[in-house]
């Protein structure tokens, strides 16, 4: 692949093809295939042109090799965008346990998540609304708030019961979700290390906290969904 900015790699090529093509006519000139010149004696100019030309493929190569090592240092993420990732994986799938969130609550009615199908266990629509807190209060905490939740904000009443309402409790889930993400891109790396804030956990331990818990709590979902 040449580069189209002229640089050294252009250059190069150029060479090698000016070479090649030398070489080439040159072979043929003395009755010899040019596909046939390592099992062919080269006279003292012939060999000179082939060591350059093999020199110049050489350096080629070298060039190819550090531009992919260089892409692929490019395309490595950051540990923010690691655990980013793994947040994103554990909310809408594709994480290596099983279902995530948004897949286990998928096809759930309002009147089953509302439901107790184990006894004295929350329901699917409380665990729902338990998430969302959650993942809120680590939004929060990134941008300063200690989000110190009360009994009523962590486990909040569910009152109304309509599929009108448990529409609104996922859009609510994913919406909140969403904007913890974009908090977690926001933030410095070289955070990770610090209390969230004094007296609290790391960042790091806080942010993955979120991925456990929505783990967690996805778990608890599908054992209520069986028990339905």
């Amino acid at each position: 692949m040449s580069d189209s900015r002229g640089g050294p790699r252009s250059g190069l090529e150029a060479r090698l093809h000016e070479l090649e093509k030398m070489f080439a006519r040159q072979m043929r000139g003395r009755g010899f295939d040019p596909a046939q010149a390592e099992n062919v004696a080269l006279p003292g100019p012939l060999a000179r042109i082939y060591a350059e030309i093999n020199e110049l493929r050489a350096e080629l190569d070298e060039l190819e090799s550090d531009t992919e090592i260089q892409s692929n240092s490019v395309r490595l993420m950051s540990e923010i965008d690691r655990i980013e990732d793994q947040l994103k994986r554990a909310f809408e799938g594709g994480a290596w346990h099983g279902p995530g969130v948004l897949e286990v609550i998928e096809g759930v009615t309002a009147a089953q998540a509302a439901s107790h199908p184990i006894p004295e266990a929350h329901s699917i629509w409380e665990l729902v609304l338990h998430i969302s807190a959650w993942e809120g209060a680590c939004r929060r905490r990134l941008k300063g708030d200690r989000a110190e939740l009360s009994d009523g904000e962590d486990w909040p009443t569910i009152n109304d019961t309509t599929e009108q309402a448990w529409a609104q409790a996922k859009a609510f889930l994913t919406e909140g979700h969403r904007k913890l993400r974009a908090a977690i891109k926001e933030t410095p790396e070289i955070r990770l290390d610090d209390p969230i804030l004094p007296g609290m956990s790391s960042v790091y331990t806080t942010l993955h906290g979120a991925v456990q818990h929505d783990l967690y709590h996805a778990g608890q979902i599908a054992i209520l969904k069986k028990a339905l």
